[in-house]
């Protein structure tokens, strides 16, 4: 019996998410530059030609890796964004991007590990830098709201912060204090800010 179109779509799915998540881990591991499109296809349990049937080539494939984990992230704070007036966003943000790295953390260290290469960043860089400075435009309009002075330096150095903690937590997620983190920074930059 063949099968319903229901069926195929929901293998191409599968087969998609799979060639992403083998070249994700290939990229971060081996190094863009030193993974092949034979050494993904391997990975997926695919043949070359069938992993071309879906990305041109290994530089469609790592765009499309980058969208598929930004889309991971810009469904986390477009939801607080829609579901918080703004001056109370601050906290869900801090809350919903570390929610995100604690619920798969492995993942989260090959991003990062992804994204300190040379070679990705000549290709990637300008979407790094664009998801970058959406993100930290949230945290100025927050940061106005509450009241802050310097709203758009605080923004860098809130970013900041939040870089260095994730960076932390990659290290060591086992020992790492991390709700207790996230409720200082909740403290230190989510409520209104008081003129002295």
């Amino acid at each position: 019996m063949p099968r319903t179109k229901e069926q195929n779509e929901e293998i191409r799915a599968a087969t998609r998410s799979s060639i992403l998540s083998s070249a994700l881990q290939l990229f971060a591991e081996k190094g863009y530059a030193h993974t092949t499109t034979r050494n993904i296809a391997q990975a997926a349990d695919l043949s070359v030609g069938l992993m071309y049937h879906y990305f041109d080539n290994k530089e469609s494939l790592l765009q499309a890796v980058f969208d598929f984990v930004m889309a991971r992230i810009d469904a986390g704070i477009t939801a607080v964004l829609l579901a918080n007036p703004p001056g109370e966003r601050l906290p869900r943000l801090l809350q919903t991007i570390f929610d995100l790295l604690a619920s798969e953390p492995q993942f989260w260290a090959l991003f990062y590990m992804l994204r300190t290469q040379p070679a990705i960043m000549a290709v990637l860089g300008d979407g790094f830098r664009e998801r970058t400075a959406l993100l930290r435009s949230c945290f100025v309009e927050e940061l106005s709201e509450a009241g802050r002075e310097e709203p758009e330096l605080e923004a860098y150095y809130l970013y900041s912060v939040i870089e260095g903690a994730i960076q932390q937590y990659l290290l060591d997620p086992d020992h790492y204090p991390l709700a207790e983190i996230v409720e200082k920074m909740i403290v230190q930059f989510g409520g209104k800010h008081e003129p002295v």
